[in-house]
């Protein structure tokens, strides 16, 4: 698998990628400038890598608690069920208004997604529906609430010369000021952080220098975060894996997610209250070097981890802010 993605790209591809996640907002003729090509050349293949598959999206991370906002993160194992009923649940999860990222696992889990909510009521809108449809197949189901996130943006593909970027997503969770219009730029820029201005312009019946300083504005709150990629992991000849630990103290958990950080693997890493107290993501090339990592981990941490459960992940769905306008 490997040996097929070092054929199909090179290390002008793998400097575009890189970049991109770094900033895919970014013009083609700035993206040029960067890897040293014309923009012609960077759209071209810019526009090839999302044609085969390499990229899956361009998606603008959202501090959602500054927009009053949190996530549940939830944890399901299913029994008894048939590929029909498996294919019903992965819909209906896909579906739900507020699922802001989706993935299928192997390991304790079959399943763990992200509800984008504002109170217990909002967790509640999905659990009763959820319940009285699949509830027989539910064997285990396991809720944290997701405080605090790290995006570590993805080095896996160019391992050289990357350098660390390590976008933090603030635990404080407060009212915004903002209107309709700025919800309608944020809820379309997490879906596609390249959208134009002016299609934005057009969705908000604005104009573009409205939209222009409308953006400015939620950058400065501090609401918008980085433009990123969402890519095909497996594409790259890597498996995306996912390690939940419980800690004996939380005062570790800045020094272990800072340990992480530093490894070109790791992509993400998530402060949960509940069953697990940290998760970390990485992006391997097989449980090899997944368990040589965790060996490096285990060394530097051993006597502040109680446990870790760790799952391959396979993602259906991205989505940082599934925004829908409320009908009055």
């Amino acid at each position: 698998m490997e040996k097929a993605m070092e054929n199909a790209i090179d290390l002008q591809d793998r400097k575009i990628l890189y970049e991109l996640d770094r900033n895919s907002r970014m013009t083609f003729k700035e993206l040029g400038k960067r890897v040293r090509i014309s923009k012609e050349t960077a759209a071209f293949r810019v526009k090839r890598l999302v044609k085969e598959g390499y990229i899956k999206n361009f998606l603008t991370t959202i501090h959602t608690s500054a927009l009053n906002r949190f996530y549940y993160k939830l944890f399901y194992k299913f029994h008894r069920t048939t590929p029909q009923i498996d294919a019903d649940i992965v819909k209906f999860i896909s579906g739900y208004k507020s699922t802001a990222y989706f993935a299928s696992l192997e390991g304790r889990y079959d399943l763990t997604f992200l509800l984008l909510s504002k109170n217990f009521h909002d967790l509640y809108s999905f659990l009763v529906p959820f319940r009285e449809k699949f509830g027989e197949y539910i064997l285990e189901q396991e809720i944290l609430t997701l405080t605090s996130t790290h995006r570590f943006n993805f080095r896996f593909f160019f391992e050289g010369e990357a350098e660390l970027m390590d976008t933090k997503y603030p635990e404080e969770i407060k009212e915004p000021d903002i209107d309709e219009v700025d919800y309608q730029i944020i809820a379309n820029l997490a879906k596609n952080s390249r959208i134009p201005l002016i299609e934005l312009a057009k969705i908000t019946g604005t104009e573009t220098n409205v939209v222009k300083y409308r953006i400015r504005k939620l950058l400065k709150a501090g609401i918008l975060g980085a433009n990123v990629l969402d890519v095909d992991f497996e594409r790259f000849g890597a498996q995306l894996v996912q390690v939940d630990f419980t800690l004996k103290d939380h005062s570790v958990t800045g020094k272990l997610i800072g340990f992480v950080a530093q490894n070109p693997k790791s992509t993400f890493a998530t402060i949960t209250l509940g069953k697990y107290d940290l998760a970390v993501e990485f992006a391997v090339r097989d449980m090899k070097e997944l368990r040589k990592i965790l060996g490096q981990v285990k060394e530097r941490f051993s006597h502040d981890i109680t446990n870790e459960d760790i799952f391959t992940m396979q993602e259906h769905s991205i989505n940082w802010f599934p925004y829908r306008m409320e009908k009055v």
